[in-house]
């Protein structure tokens, strides 16, 4: 008599799906994981800068304040030689850029925001007939790059 010998495992193709669903499910959660993580990482990111920011624009107001402060006592003690004496009191800050030359005398200061960009505030100062609104307007309030990009897009194609 012959003996039918059959397969140890019989694999049919319901054990099949459910590998292949099994292994579709790890490849799924792996990436949704990989995915929330940088997503993670990408708003604490944010959240750090968010911060650091709002820090510098706080410091960034306080200069604002004293620099308000220096132009209406400027403009008290001598009215008639306001931008003059607003130049003097202007310099007491050293890391305020007056340019009292040009047609719309301006004002420029940078805060610190971080190691890559700085915030810089750039006020244009009203004439006499202006100050009803107030010393100066808020020209600009950006953020700037802290270093100057120097890119070097040459290329040496032919040398001889």
């Amino acid at each position: 008599m012959k003996k039918t010998t059959h397969p140890i495992t019989n694999i049919g193709s319901v054990s099949l799906l459910m590998i292949f669903i099994v292994l579709c499910l790890v490849v799924f959660s792996a990436l949704s994981l990989s995915g929330a993580l940088s997503e993670y990482r990408y708003s604490q990111k944010i959240a750090r800068h968010n911060a650091d920011y709002y820090l510098a624009s706080g410091s960034a107001s306080e200069t604002l304040k004293q620099i308000d402060e220096a132009l209406d006592a400027a403009y008290t003690a001598h009215p008639d030689d306001y931008r003059e004496t607003a130049e003097a009191e202007l310099t007491r800050f050293g890391s305020v850029e007056t340019d009292p030359d040009s047609r719309m005398p301006s004002v420029t200061y940078e805060v610190p925001i971080d190691d890559a960009q700085s915030l810089r505030v750039t006020l244009t100062l009203n004439t006499s007939a202006e100050m009803q609104n107030g010393y100066y307007r808020i020209t600009s309030w950006q953020e700037v790059p802290a270093s100057r990009w120097d890119g070097d897009d040459s290329l040496n194609l032919m040398t001889f």
